[in-house]
């Protein structure tokens, strides 16, 4: 009697017949569509609710790291990372004691993967990487036990993509923490989580946050325009501020800046702080369109964000601000000597700030504007910038390189190939030698032209002669498109 009441106690004490459950209810989703919309302190309300009525659904508690893991990333805010970082394990223990459920392995791969992503943005690489397989397994397992369970294919979607795009000398890494994808695998699991959840009620969040990965995946990995007419047609009806990163995302990638800048106006008017990168992409499109209050969204993203990416990058905007539009060059250099006072130099933008910024030279205005203006996708007026000017204004040997480069991507973005491609050439041959990304990126870009031309050979050719030029700029960035490029082309 004594053995049996001790193994009861035990039993009871594990949680694994104290009745926990995942339930996702009606009150579940509300939380979760309101953590989509960023609404953090109505969905910690709705979530309070939830646990009160039924302390034992778990559901609340997956939300609750969904909310942690959206705040953290959105806002950067390291004392929120550092409060919050120690829920993890208790939540993990949670979820490992549950009944068999589907959800199980959901919430504790997607966990692993929250806080992987997390421990990434703030440095702590190594256990991010553990973060990251115990994430895999978990996910993969719960693949095989239930392969029809949607939610799943999300975050292994999101999994298989990433590590697709390891470099090939960094493979030894993802072998030896037993992880294996590649890009199209992962695009094509969430793009099937995206049809298959179309009009069904019970994954309207799923599919939500699904688009929001797949349109951030699309954009800066892939190059499948009907893809993208596909996603931006999928992200019409939805709303609320990840959702209009990605619309104006969609928008400036197929050339509608102004569409972008409308977005983003009405977006941040109505929630300034809610996503504070909102700020500073309208502010990038609107120095693009050379508008005289670009500066104002751009003050307002350093001002309050609590983070280090795209700090330096927006001090640089603003320091272009002040060259190009108020034609102030104090001011300018005011800008630029803040850019080495704070912020991070991880992203390619924030390092490009910070080498400006070090070398103290002002950048060539016209190349500088024209360089805005084809960003934007204001074609004609960069071409315009470009043909008008004075070719004594054009002198350096770098200056030369880019002036070709522009042209070309001009060219290449207003779907003239056959324009681009020699002034493409002539960049590569004389900037192979250069440190900067304009021989590279050509490279790339050449590459791109000749898949949409049906010329694989070429394409393989310009794709992986991009890692063999000497460029620091944006190394990273053109190896990782340049290897998405072979692997749409080998597979």
């Amino acid at each position: 009697m004594r053995h049996s009441t001790v193994i009861l106690l035990l039993l009871l004490l594990s949680g694994k017949v104290f009745g926990q459950h995942f339930t996702m209810t009606e009150d579940c989703r509300s939380a979760y569509s309101q953590l989509l919309d960023l609404e953090f302190a109505k969905a910690d309300r709705k979530l309070q609710q939830i646990r009160s009525a039924d302390p034992k659904n778990l559901m609340p508690l997956y939300l609750e790291d969904v909310r942690d893991f959206l705040l953290i990333v959105v806002t950067e805010d390291e004392a929120e990372f550092e409060k919050r970082k120690d829920l993890r394990s208790e939540r993990l223990k949670q979820f490992e004691n549950a009944p068999e459920s589907p959800y199980k392995r959901l919430a504790i791969g997607e966990t692993h993967l929250h806080w992987a992503f997390s421990m990434i943005r703030f440095g702590e690489y190594l256990s991010g990487a553990r973060e990251i397989n115990r994430a895999f397994r978990s996910l993969e397992e719960n693949t095989k036990k239930y392969p029809d369970f949607l939610p799943t294919y999300k975050g292994m979607g999101l999994l298989h993509t990433l590590i697709g795009t390891v470099p090939d000398n960094y493979k030894w890494a993802t072998k030896l923490m037993g992880v294996d994808g590649t890009i199209e695998t992962g695009i094509a699991e969430m793009e099937s989580v995206v049809s298959r959840s179309k009009g069904n009620i019970q994954h309207k969040e799923l599919r939500k946050e699904t688009l929001f990965l797949l349109s951030f995946l699309h954009i800066n990995l892939l190059n499948d325009p009907a893809a993208l007419d596909r996603i931006s047609n999928d992200l019409k009806p939805e709303s609320g501020p990840l959702m209009d990163f990605a619309k104006a995302s969609m928008a400036k990638k197929n050339g509608r800046s102004d569409d972008a800048i409308s977005i983003l106006t009405s977006s941040t008017a109505q929630r300034p702080n809610a996503f504070p990168y909102l700020s500073y992409l309208l502010g990038e499109l609107k120095l693009s369109r050379m508008d005289k209050d670009a500066n104002v969204p751009l003050e307002q993203y350093v001002n309050t964000f609590k983070g280090k990416s795209y700090l330096k990058a927006a001090k640089q905007k603003l320091a272009w601000h002040a060259l190009l539009i108020t034609k102030n060059t104090p001011t300018y250099r005011m800008w630029m000597k803040r850019v080495l006072e704070n912020g991070s130099s991880m992203l390619d933008e924030d390092k490009s700030a910070q080498d400006e910024a070090e070398s103290g030279q002002l950048p060539n205005v016209v190349l500088l504007k024209a360089r805005l203006q084809f960003d934007g996708g204001y074609y004609l007026q960069a071409l315009e910038t470009l043909i008008n000017s004075d070719r004594k204004a054009i002198a350096k040997e770098d200056e030369e390189l880019e002036f070709t480069y522009r042209l070309g991507r001009i060219y290449h973005e207003w779907g003239k190939y056959q324009e681009a491609i020699p002034y493409y050439l002539m960049t590569i041959e004389k900037g192979k030698h250069s440190k900067r990304y304009f021989a590279a990126n050509s490279s790339l870009q050449l590459g791109l032209i000749y898949e949409r031309l049906g010329k694989k050979n070429q394409a393989l050719a310009s794709f992986n002669a991009c890692d063999d030029f000497d460029n620091t700029e944006y190394r990273n960035s053109i190896i990782q498109k340049a290897k998405a490029g072979i692997g749409r082309l080998t597979k």
